[in-house]
């Protein structure tokens, strides 16, 4: 499948570079490799050529980088999976805040598996499982990884969608959550990073999602308000994060996710966004952030994955909850995956 709305081989091409050898101007982000890689792999399934993009030896290959990220037993409090192997081999790393598990990475690593067709069968669960349920905070939001202040929604939707994907819950207080994520709600109807603060189109999401996951999206106060804020932070084409902000491409996918799950997806200006994300396309492939930018993995991947959304006609449909193909999503389902089983199914 392909579409000649967007440069699709120029973007094949840029995100199997990525998945080669970093792109210079990304080479600082060499410590989070694994969500390079995820996002990359998502920007190909995006786009329908995963398939032939990664050849069946690469895909061996990744595979076991991947599971060689793992944290062994006996070596950190959290074990789940790290960044990357920036700092060597787990026995070899003295500095254990680069060796131990990351709920972000973890998160990463689990959709990369996916999208590369593993059954997750060498995942260490009950380790996995265990670690989450010790980074969650008393107010019910969760640390990355332990021995940090740094908290917030993002490592909220990291820890569910970890626990979706393994299908199992026992780690996250569900209730607690939830009620974080309600005191992050502001009066104009976003949501932002902790209670108080401004509105913001990544929070929405990683809040809006974690609540689909949980099965507690009826717990907002107002969701009709909530999607209009949403929909209002669609200005010039495309979607800004925050009020009085340029657009950006990104948003396409952390603005434009929260809509679909809010049920407002018909309420976009779908024409003007497409054509606001064609114009953040570059000429060696790949998404910027604004128009004649440089582009990274990132905003190319989110930015194809926006232009989705409004285009499922020409690129395969994506679950907005997991950043997940919808035939990946399905194969998860038959690997035992149940609690968003309606949602993924029907958003």
């Amino acid at each position: 499948m392909a579409t000649a709305e967007l440069a699709v081989d120029a973007h094949v091409r840029y995100f199997r570079h990525c998945l080669n050898m970093l792109p210079a101007e990304t080479i600082s982000l060499d410590a989070t490799r694994m969500t390079i890689a995820q996002l990359s792999l998502v920007g190909l399934a995006a786009l329908s050529r995963l398939e032939e993009s990664v050849p069946a030896g690469q895909r061996k290959d990744m595979i076991e980088w991947i599971y060689a990220q793992q944290i062994p037993s006996g070596r950190a409090e959290y074990r789940g999976f790290r960044g990357g192997s920036l700092f060597g081999p787990h026995d070899a790393c003295n500095y254990p805040a680069a060796n131990c598990g990351n709920v972000a990475a973890t998160y990463s690593a689990l959709c990369a598996l996916l999208l590369l067709g593993d059954d997750l069968a060498r995942v260490d669960r009950a380790a996995t499982i265990a670690g989450i349920r010790r980074l969650q905070q008393k107010s019910g939001t969760f640390a990355p990884h332990p021995g940090t202040t740094e908290r917030d929604p993002r490592f909220i939707y990291c820890a569910c969608a970890v626990s979706a994907i393994l299908d199992d819950w026992s780690g996250v207080d569900i209730d607690a959550a939830t009620q974080y994520i309600l005191s992050c709600c502001s009066y104009d109807g976003g949501i932002s990073q902790i209670p108080f603060q401004e509105s913001h189109g990544g929070l929405l999401y990683c809040c809006v999602a974690s609540l689909a996951l949980m099965g507690r999206l009826d717990a907002l106060p107002d969701r009709h308000r909530t999607l209009q804020w949403a929909l209002f932070r669609q200005c010039g084409g495309g979607y800004q994060g925050r009020i009085n902000k340029a657009p950006d491409v990104c948003y396409s996918f952390w603005v434009g996710a929260s809509v679909s799950l809010l049920g407002g997806q018909e309420l976009v200006d779908a024409p003007a966004l497409v054509s606001f994300i064609q114009s953040c396309e570059t000429d060696i492939g790949g998404l910027s952030k604004w128009p004649g930018y440089r582009p990274d993995p990132l905003h190319s991947a989110l930015g194809i994955v926006g232009f989705s959304l409004c285009r499922p006609d020409v690129l395969p449909r994506m679950s907005p909850e997991l950043l997940l193909p919808k035939t990946v999503v399905e194969r998860l389902l038959h690997l035992g995956f149940r609690r968003s089983h309606k949602l993924c199914a029907d958003a």
